[in-house]
């Protein structure tokens, strides 16, 4: 099963790690119609002297790992919006789009099948009986 960010990083025991990906990726939700933190922000915000232990951590395969999933999300979101919009022009009679959203169905009915595949494919732990 796919996990979202936010229950990523509600497992994280690193408060500062936490809060520098949210920053990082501005993706802090109590403070939405805020402007960003400025770097010197957000380290007084942590209570750190220095960006070195985040840029450590960024080369860590717990740092990748939240990327992908939070590059994932995204990209599902994008996928929405050009579904949406490819949508309206269909129903307003624009043949190429009327293609494309063909295409993008066929795409998601795929994908879809694709993501039930791998949830019921059992993984190989290596055990030998």
């Amino acid at each position: 099963m796919t996990t979202t960010i936010d229950e990523e990083l509600r497992k994280m025991k690193c408060y500062s790690k936490k809060s520098y990906f949210k920053w990082k990726f501005n993706i802090w939700y109590d403070n939405l119609d805020k402007k960003k933190m400025t770097p010197d922000e957000f380290l007084k915000y942590v209570d750190r002297k220095s960006f070195v232990p985040f840029e450590r951590w960024e080369r860590t395969p717990e740092y990748q790992r939240l990327v992908n999933i939070y590059l994932n999300s995204k990209s599902a979101n994008d996928l929405l919006e050009v579904y949406e919009k490819v949508s309206e022009k269909a129903k307003e009679g624009d043949d190429k789009a009327i293609n494309q959203l063909l295409k993008l169905q066929k795409e998601i009915k795929a994908n879809i099948k694709s993501s039930k595949n791998k949830n019921t494919t059992e993984e190989d732990d290596g055990l030998v009986i």
